[in-house]
């Protein structure tokens, strides 16, 4: 798009996990003859050894749900990255120090996996794979959008290379962070848990046998997550008072605390990664769709990671959102009208609602030291273990198949 002034149908800013993830749920309406374009601050290399990518595929690893694992059956992106993914066969929640214990096991619930774990640099090499030959697909990156306004017929966007795209429809998907829907007039809400997520990757001396581990630790929860063979992901909440005391530990000492916190259920820590660290919010934004506007994936809401569900509803919101624009390109109507966006939202906000509310409770009831809430906590966790219908409803949550699958066809 070489113009000073270019004009598509659908603009899609960002081309992390939401956007990259948008663009394969709409090539009905490329099909229908809709033109996209998507736009990234980072250069995208569509190599296999891509170096540059956007940064949500970075060092960090993403839960799969198995209907996410269906969704991306559905656009033919699971053959492609399935080899790189850690597919979760068991799940051990416990509490430390406690009595309190859980089990769920895929071969309940009637699939081969509860859920997968992917290095999120291998999850961007699917999402982007073969989107440069994409046709109606414009890729513009690197470059971003400086200012934003609404016109009557959707969007003009102001570019940082000097051009103006019009748009009849704009996605924000270029994360929490983004400036443009303040420019609007669009807040977010932000409620801090006071603490960040420690994340890195241990090598252990026995093989996983793709079992997960959520504990509830003093220090907070910690999350074990099966990579390869004798490997894991690792979640670790650290409140804001010691996380600085945590970082500065050498590696040894560090692995001798994250050891005690887990016991010996994953077998001994031999050696850790690289450390990364982010800050824990529940992040909403006060409006997600205007006419021509939507905002999607972190721009839209921001979840605690204890429930690994961040990514899962983001891609279910896409596929109803792509379901909604694809039925509206096929039937020659305005994919920018209200009426179609507000649609897409309304048959999206149960689950909104109710991902957002189990993943902001569970921090709260499993970081608590009050003794009622301790005891109240491992009963729960004891009636889980003996109750398979309530084991079957949590996994089911966690699998994320309590809803209505979108239609992608």
């Amino acid at each position: 798009m070489s113009t000073d002034n270019s004009k598509v149908d659908i603009t899609i800013l960002g081309a992390g996990m939401a956007g990259a993830s948008l663009v394969h749920l709409l090539a009905p309406a490329r099909a229908a003859g809709l033109s996209i374009a998507l736009i990234d601050r980072q250069p995208l290399s569509w190599d296999k050894d891509d170096r540059d990518r956007p940064p949500s595929f970075d060092g960090r690893a993403t839960a799969l749900s198995w209907g996410t694992r269906q969704i991306l059956e559905e656009l033919d992106i699971w053959n492609s990255i399935a080899p790189y993914a850690c597919s979760i066969d068991h799940i051990q929640v416990s509490d430390e120090g406690r009595f309190g214990q859980a089990q769920l096991h895929a071969n309940e619930q009637n699939t081969e996996a509860l859920g997968y774990i992917i290095e999120n640099h291998r999850l961007g090499q699917g999402l982007l794979a073969g989107l440069n030959d994409s046709d109606k697909l414009h890729v513009m990156a690197p470059n971003c959008a400086e200012t934003v306004c609404m016109t009557a017929e959707g969007a003009e966007l102001k570019l940082d290379d000097g051009h103006t795209l019009t748009t009849k429809l704009l996605i924000m998907a270029d994360g929490g962070r983004s400036p443009l829907p303040r420019q609007l007039g669009i807040e977010q809400s932000r409620k801090d848990y006071g603490a960040q997520a420690l994340v890195t990757q241990v090598k252990c001396d026995k093989p996983h046998d793709h079992w997960a581990y959520e504990r509830f630790s003093s220090d907070g929860p910690i999350a074990f997550l099966p990579l390869n063979k004798d490997e894991y992901a690792v979640v670790w909440t650290l409140s804001d008072d010691e996380v600085d005391d945590v970082l500065a530990l050498a590696d040894d000492a560090l692995i001798e605390r994250l050891q005690a916190r887990i016991g010996y259920r994953v077998g001994k820590i031999s050696a850790m990664g690289e450390r990364l660290t982010y800050p824990l919010a529940l992040v909403k934004s006060s409006e997600q769709v205007r006419r021509s506007l939507v905002l999607l994936g972190n721009a839209a809401h921001s979840l605690h990671p204890v429930a690994g569900q961040g990514f899962n509803l983001t891609l279910r919101d896409a596929a109803v959102l792509a379901e909604h624009l694809n039925r509206a390109a096929m039937q020659g109507q305005d994919v920018g009208s209200l009426e179609v966006l507000e649609a897409y939202l309304q048959q999206q906000s149960a689950d909104q609602r109710n991902t957002i509310a189990a993943s902001d409770l569970l921090p709260r009831i499993f970081g608590s030291k009050a003794p009622a809430v301790a005891f109240l906590r491992d009963a729960g966790l004891l009636t889980m273990a003996a109750a398979p219908v309530a084991r079957r409803l949590f996994a089911r949550h966690a699998m994320g198949l309590g809803h209505t699958a979108a239609k992608l066809g």
